[in-house]
């Protein structure tokens, strides 16, 4: 359903054979449709089947560690462009012993493609999901007659994650999806120094193009600026989203300051994923609820348009917007689909999620991030 991929051939090579040079974007190959090894061969007549048994097995694909459903493609022997590759699908340990490439050394490979490439494996899916456009797949009519009760209000197995319903000035905007804000959140302090403090660091978000597939700054699905805020220098705020959010710190997303500037948005998208993810550090997870609060008032243009739910904002200095994206069973909920309006003003938002999980990938640990400034924001302004 990402006509964004069609035609595209981009690969990641690891080689060990230091004769051999990297082909950006050729296996050597299209996959054949038999397989050395395998057992579906009664059809086959006497001569196919000796045919089959005598064919070497040139290649293996093993899932990557923790990448499912990735996976890397190890050649067992050199592959001329245009060869078909055969799978080595070894039954029992005496074939893996005979082999001259051993399915031991294989999943060596491949876990060092996975070491090698553990930032963009995570993070393929997010992209895939947040940067290219979806195109629903045309129902039949049999589809439609089994779905005849889409008009009606999804059904989700799972609760939604629970909100703090004492926190001071809470208030429900709506319900089922439920939406929350919260006025004064921030104080007008820590709205002042986030900006300072991230103002020097800006740099222009990256999203996938949908036509090349390559990174680009200022692409029309979202034009922005942002930034990433350590936690250190910002306690105050970390303890009053976990606080709201009833959630552990090691539960939240690295914290991300926005800037829109005239002409610039965000189109329409979700928070969530449908089922669990590999991304931002969190590993087998999803987000459960969304934060962002406005650092600024914006009197013209900018508005946060919930598409489905006939629900707009204006950005309001302080205030923040709570929704879920997904169940605690990680079900998207695809009615808190929203965008951030064409600004006309400068609209400054500071965002974070609330994972299931905790962050757990060290290469996204607090420690890692480059400090910003040697200040801490706190609530007051201090002369």
């Amino acid at each position: 359903p990402y006509p964004a991929f069609q035609g595209i051939r981009n690969s990641m090579f690891i080689h060990t054979d230091p004769s051999l040079q990297p082909k950006r974007g050729w296996l050597g190959h299209f996959a054949a449709e038999e397989f050395t090894g395998d057992n579906d061969t009664n059809n086959d007549d006497e001569q196919q089947q000796k045919q089959r048994q005598q064919q070497p097995p040139n290649c293996v694909a093993l899932p990557i560690p923790g990448a499912f459903p990735v996976y890397a493609l190890v050649a067992t022997s050199r592959i001329s462009k245009g060869d078909k590759l055969f799978r080595l699908k070894p039954n029992n340990n005496s074939q893996e012993e005979n082999s001259d490439f051993p399915i031991t050394t294989m999943r060596a490979l491949a876990d060092s493609v996975d070491d090698r490439y553990c930032t963009e494996i995570s993070e393929l899916r997010s992209y895939l999901e947040m940067a290219y456009s979806r195109v629903p797949i045309e129902k039949t009519s049999d589809d439609d007659a089994k779905n005849d009760n889409n008009n009606q209000p999804k059904k989700f197995v799972s609760p939604f994650h629970a909100i703090n319903k004492e926190y001071p000035g809470l208030v429900q905007v709506h319900a089922d999806p439920d939406i929350y804000l919260i006025d004064d959140f921030l104080t007008g302090a820590e709205c002042d120094q986030i900006i300072a403090k991230a103002t020097p660091h800006l740099r222009p978000c990256l999203v996938k193009n949908e036509e090349t597939g390559a990174l680009a700054e200022n692409y029309n699905r979202r034009t922005s600026f942002d930034t990433n805020i350590p936690q250190k220098e910002a306690p105050t705020i970390i303890k009053k989203m976990a606080n709201v959010a009833q959630c552990d710190e090691r539960q939240l997303e690295i914290l991300q300051v926005l800037r829109y500037e005239k002409g610039q948005q965000f189109k329409a998208h979700t928070d969530g994923f449908d089922g669990p993810m590999t991304a931002c550090g969190f590993q087998q997870s999803g987000r459960l609820m969304t934060i962002f609060c406005y650092l600024n008032t914006v009197e013209e243009g900018g508005q946060t348009k919930f598409t489905k739910l006939g629900l707009n904002i204006s950005p309001k200095k302080g205030q923040a917007v709570c929704f879920y994206p997904n169940t605690i069973g990680l079900e998207e909920d695809e009615r808190t689909e929203h965008q951030g309006s064409v600004a006309v003003d400068t609209k400054w938002l500071l965002v974070t999620w609330v994972w299931k999980n905790y962050r757990s990938d060290k290469l996204y640990a607090e420690s890692k991030l480059d400090e910003l400034d040697d200040s801490v924001i706190s609530e007051f302004t201090t002369d």
